[in-house]
């Protein structure tokens, strides 16, 4: 990999200050944000506080601004197409216009960051900081994790993060949501899902050929398919729409509270705040649904988080019964993006687990394609991903 150098960021980031400094959003410093790997993302100090947007809001004191360039932030020899920016600010722009998507349990509100500014020419935005929140992985991989989601509070944010995924899918792909269309064709995210997914498992596991025996054929079939599906042409149905493209639980933040399984007079509602939308594209919704699943889990298998499998119960019960094709392709999903770990941690470092550990991950994500493929519904069952076919969640342990 070779990232900018030092030098080379501080430049970037005087440059940045210097654009914004003629802009109600003038910063007397900013801070690197740790985290993200495509964009160059800073907490910028405002010099004067924005006006609140709602009653109940405390001036804004801090913003988040992100720069995009036409290679990832972290490595400047992997292209990244540039366009990205564009169709996040088009999306952020419609979800401003709406209302914001909640539970039926009313102690749950689920947000997206406001879009302050947008400079096409520098690809530059100003969002809307959440100031004391921290991302769910985190909080799941914290020694906190029990004092920040006490009791039940796994499963609660599991449906509280399924309960609005449909919602959003369903608002998304409904016909008043006409500005959305031009989203869809964010070709460069799609084909960048697809490489680093369906083009890329079949790849991992032939770094251990004895995970492969007897079963490539099927798995080389699931590979074309899908390879497909994210050719398609952007026409909605029941099973395919508007996606946020990169559903996982570091892209979900909540505060730096315990969260809270009943309402209290004197508090406002939980909130869950859903960012980085680049990759929002027409797609499959099992890529969202199934991505989530995946990702949560693997803080249970790698790093023993018992939370995890409530959360995805509940996950799996907010978001609703499936038809048998959602379903089905949901736990392909599953599987793909939980063999494709290997390639999402450092591939130049050794392996941060045991090998028997990586293994069994690499067999369970394998058995949930070829499953999901021959659609045996029998073996799902049994599984940790049997509410997808039952409807209701499941007392099955990882």
């Amino acid at each position: 990999m070779a990232p900018l150098t030092q030098d080379e960021q501080t430049a970037l980031a005087k440059q940045v200050l210097q654009q914004l400094s003629t802009t109600p959003y003038a910063c007397s410093s900013l801070d690197q944000l740790s985290g993200g790997t495509a964009n160059f993302l800073y907490r910028g100090t405002l010099l004067k506080p924005l006006a609140p947007q709602h009653h109940d809001d405390q001036p804004a004191k801090t913003v988040v601004v992100k720069r995009s360039t036409d290679f990832v932030a972290i490595n400047r020899d992997f292209p990244l197409d540039i366009t990205r920016c564009v169709f996040e600010e088009s999306t952020l722009r419609v979800l401003a216009n709406a209302a914001s998507f909640a539970p039926a349990s009313g102690n749950v509100v689920v947000k997206a960051p406001c879009l302050y500014l947008f400079d096409q020419e520098s690809h530059t935005q100003v969002l809307e900081d959440f100031p004391d929140t921290t991302d769910l992985t985190t909080i799941l991989e914290s020694s906190d994790v029990n004092t920040i989601l006490p009791g039940s509070s796994a499963l609660s944010v599991g449906r509280a993060l399924g309960t609005w995924l449909r919602s959003f899918h369903d608002w998304a792909s409904a016909p008043g949501q006409a500005a959305l269309q031009e989203v869809g064709s964010n070709m460069g995210m799609r084909k960048l899902k697809c490489l680093i997914t369906y083009d890329s498992f079949i790849e991992i596991l032939e770094r251990h050929p004895e995970l492969l025996d007897g079963c490539r054929k099927p798995l080389e079939e699931v590979r074309d398919a899908m390879k497909t599906e994210f050719e398609r042409d952007p026409v909605p149905d029941e099973n395919r729409g508007l996606i946020h493209g990169d559903f996982w639980a570091g892209n979900v933040l909540l505060k730096n509270v315990p969260w809270r399984e009943a309402a209290r007079e004197d508090e406002g509602p939980n909130e869950l705040f859903i960012i980085d939308w680049e990759n929002t594209q027409f797609g499959h919704r099992a890529v969202d649904i199934g991505g989530m699943l995946a990702d949560i889990y693997e803080r249970n298998h790698f790093k023993g988080v018992q939370a995890s499998i409530p959360m995805m119960q509940g996950f799996m019960s907010g978001y609703g019964s499936l038809g048998d094709d959602l379903a089905f392709t949901t736990a392909i999903h599953a599987g793909v993006h939980l063999i494709c770990w290997y390639y999402r941690r450092d591939r130049n470092a050794p392996l941060p687990y045991p090998l028997e550990r990586v293994l069994a991950a690499l067999t369970l994500g394998r058995d949930f394609v070829l499953k999901g493929w021959a659609r045996d519904r029998q073996w799902f069952k049994t599984s940790m991903l049997a509410p997808l076919f039952a409807g209701e969640a499941s007392n099955v342990a990882a």
